[in-house]
């Protein structure tokens, strides 16, 4: 039965150790503990002894430690005390894993080899318990924790009276010493999966807009030279997304008159490039390559994702100046705010978001929305913040961004 019992431990050991999970990034920590034991076996009086544990642990799971023990304790007996040491492999298992405060349950095997005159003896050892780590420091946790241990043999008392096999309940506490300090990992609450946020840090006012969460994808900057192509393709096929987006509902009339006017049609067209080309400012007018509505809009939005905010500003302020009713107008108003946010320019931003409102007709009104609430709360305005997300739930309740507002209104 020991045999059997002592292979299926090591069975079970073997497996945690080859598993995927084991092999993740992780972190070492070395510790050693003290406390008390009393034995539980013939004798129901028997007294406290004291102990001591050194070990070795490695976190294979963001919850969850795998620790190697080795261990020396007394045990008061009937007939005087018993010197007994012990070889464990344990797991702790978090029921919080953020926070300094982390309450846990323990479970493994190992062997206790303990006197039995004239010599030692070797028994298998079952063990369950509970605690918790308090962390002082990334490097340096204390931890205290109580567990029952279940042994295999009526020995260890000296004292073998066939009742029940001797067991003994354990109290320890001790340090755990990271050497590397506990890996951390960005909380993964990114919209992109769905999830909105839960916290608002105001102490983060200082970086730039493209290290919010929810837009950390939208405004990363070209990652290499031999990427542009790449980008410049995505600009274009972003710019004809929004043209048509737009222009959708407007499409029939302006086919039927192409096929009305086509003649009329195309002389507007030449006469507004003319126009454009003649009053472009001179900081652009270096690029001859660009002519008419959409070309402009494309190098403002490489300016854009390129983080070159005041030129991008520059081109889009151009666009509005020289196409006021052009169907995109709007959005380039947003672009304009959103520029102005990402330059840290909270106030500008709040001016210009409200600007792309007054459009009668636009598909960014719930991004604005949505942005003036993060606006709000960047310059301290919690009210006005709360009073913008709740606009965005009221009027675009089918809005991607309702989630993120009401993860920030739970804060607020």
């Amino acid at each position: 039965m020991k045999s059997k019992l002592t292979a299926l431990g090591l069975a079970a050991c073997l497996v945690v150790c080859t598993s995927p999970g084991f092999g993740q990034s992780g972190k070492f920590g070395v510790g050693i503990q003290g406390g008390m034991q009393k034995l539980y076996g013939d004798f129901s009086s028997a007294p406290l002894g004291p102990g001591v544990d050194g070990f070795v642990s490695f976190r294979y799971l963001k919850f969850a430690d795998l620790s190697m023990v080795l261990g020396y304790s007394q045990l008061k007996t009937g007939f005087g005390k018993n010197n007994i040491f012990n070889v464990d492999l344990k797991t702790d298992l978090e029921l919080i894993s953020k926070g300094r405060f982390r309450p846990l349950v323990s479970l493994g095997s190992g062997i206790v080899i303990y006197q039995n005159f004239p010599g030692r003896k070797i028994t298998p050892a079952f063990f369950g318990g509970a605690g918790f780590r308090f962390k002082l420091n990334p490097k340096l946790a204390w931890h205290l924790g109580v567990d029952y241990r279940f042994t295999l043999t009526d020995q260890i008392d000296n004292f073998a009276a066939g009742k029940s096999k001797d067991g003994y309940l354990s109290i320890r506490t001790g340090v755990t010493f990271y050497p590397g300090g506990e890996e951390t990992s960005r909380p993964q609450i990114l919209a992109e999966y769905g999830v909105p946020f839960f916290e608002v840090d105001d102490t983060q006012d200082d970086q730039p807009f493209q290290d919010e969460p929810f837009y950390d994808n939208m405004n990363r900057g070209v990652p290499g030279q031999q990427e542009a192509n790449d980008m410049e393709e995505y600009v274009k096929l972003k710019s004809r997304i929004d043209a048509l987006s737009e222009g959708m509902d407007s499409k029939e009339k302006e086919i039927t008159q192409m096929h009305n006017a086509l003649s009329e049609r195309k002389r507007r067209v030449v006469s507004m490039e003319n126009r454009a080309s003649k009053q472009r400012p001179k900081s652009i007018t270096k690029n001859s390559s660009m002519s008419g509505f959409s070309e402009i809009y494309e190098e403002a939005l490489t300016h854009f994702y390129n983080q070159n905010y005041k030129d991008a500003t520059a081109l889009f302020r151009l666009l509005l100046q020289q196409y006021p009713s052009h169907s995109l107008a709007s959005n380039c108003q947003y672009w304009i705010a959103q520029s102005m946010f990402s330059s840290n320019k909270y106030g500008n931003a709040i001016d210009e978001f409200y600007k792309v409102l007054s459009y009668q007709r636009s598909l960014k009104k719930d991004d604005s929305i949505f942005l003036l609430g993060q606006a709000y709360l960047k310059i301290g305005e919690g009210q006005r913040a709360k009073e913008s997300f709740t606009r965005l739930i009221r009027e675009y309740p089918g809005s991607e961004f309702v989630q993120g507002a009401q993860g920030y209104l739970r804060n607020l």
